[in-house]
């Protein structure tokens, strides 16, 4: 039997003692891992996938189509309140009857319907208690494959091995928008991961994350809102939106043209900036660049069967029969809105974005 599990008070309540005390649950989150230590001890972290690239881009789509995988399982949206002690949150949520909660859209909007169990990204919930600096706009953001975090590692690495352990899965996909300036740490630390990048052409890109942004600013805008979204890791749109930092000079150039009201041009160079930047750091770097593939956004959506098929190829996973084809005729991407853009906006937006654009095959 379904039910309609939503932020109740309790859950609520249980998300503000996670996050208001985090030390003491990373602290708990190494208890459990004692406790599961033989466990653990057997069960291999192989192959991990990321999926990243600025939010809009098509990265939960990306994300649902590789958790279903009989082989992967991932975060999920009920780790905001378990990330650090995930075995025993998955015991507890499992009880309730979380797995079985009815659907609904999601807040974006998008026709994209999630409960409890669905896959999400939360892992950024991590990220944030080891390394203070990451959504500070006065320093560059990205994690280099010099980076040296001893206790970070090994509390990542178990928490991944415990989701397999308490999922019964083999590989971990996880969604991440901020990862795409932490793609060097990451192959660093697994040496056999595989990176899946997310892009889309930024004229309608932009137009969506406009679009996001607002809805944002309109519905999600409340204390409890912004706390929640504060404490999962979520500054991509509305009233706390924090931008990915760089170049500290460009950062701050972005923040003062959102200031100015200018938000097109500005979510124009932050377009160029990002993708400008995985492009000639990531894609160009010959240790880097056979780790990754990038997926456009068009040709998920308006090809989808050949596109899937090369993800799973580049990931190592093999699907029975029609799975693929079950996800094809699951695709059938409408816009809800297009491009509400002015000849001289789209002007502008090509203007900055067009050669990083173009380094991606969109013309």
């Amino acid at each position: 039997m379904q039910n309609n599990f939503n932020h109740t008070r309790l859950m609520r309540s249980f998300g503000w003692l996670v996050h208001a005390q985090p030390n003491i649950w990373i602290d708990l989150g190494k208890l459990e891992t004692r406790f599961f230590k033989d466990r653990l001890e057997k069960t291999p972290l192989e192959s991990p996938i990321y999926v990243t690239g600025l939010a809009r881009a098509g990265t939960t789509l990306l994300l649902s189509i590789l958790e279903s995988h009989e082989k992967l399982t991932s975060f999920k949206y009920c780790d905001y309140y378990g990330v650090f002690t995930p075995i025993l949150a998955d015991r507890l949520f499992r009880a309730m009857g979380l797995g079985d909660a009815n659907k609904r859209e999601r807040a974006h909007d998008d026709g994209m319907m999630v409960n409890a169990y669905s896959p999400e990204a939360m892992e950024e919930i991590l990220w944030m208690q080891f390394f203070d600096y990451l959504h500070d706009t006065t320093t560059s953001n990205v994690v280099t494959a010099k980076t040296e975090h001893a206790e970070f590692e090994s509390v990542y690495r178990q928490t991944l091995k415990k989701l397999l352990l308490c999922r019964n899965a083999e590989r971990i996909v996880s969604k991440n928008n901020y990862n795409i300036t932490r793609i060097a740490y990451l192959a660093k630390m697994y040496d056999d991961a595989r990176f899946v990048i997310a892009v889309r052409h930024p004229l309608d890109h932009i137009a969506s994350i406009v679009r996001q942004h607002q809805l944002n600013l309109e519905q999600f805008s409340t204390a409890s809102h912004l706390s929640y979204l504060r404490n999962a890791g979520h500054f991509e749109f509305g009233s706390g939106r924090i931008p990915i930092a760089l170049a500290v000079d460009k950062t701050r150039y972005i923040q003062e043209l959102w200031d100015q009201g200018r938000d097109v041009e500005g979510w124009a160079e932050y377009w160029n900036s990002v993708y400008a930047w995985a492009h000639d750091e990531i894609l160009q770097n010959d240790e880097l660049n056979t780790r990754c593939i990038v997926v456009p956004f068009e040709q998920l959506c308006a090809d989808a069967e050949p596109k899937i098929t090369d993800i799973l190829a580049f990931c190592n996973l093999d699907t029975a029969d029609g799975w693929v084809g079950d996800w094809v005729a699951k695709i059938d991407y409408q816009p809800k809105y297009f491009a509400p853009f002015t000849a001289e906006e789209r002007e502008v937006i090509m203007g900055i974005c067009g050669e990083t654009a173009a380094r991606y095959g969109y013309r």
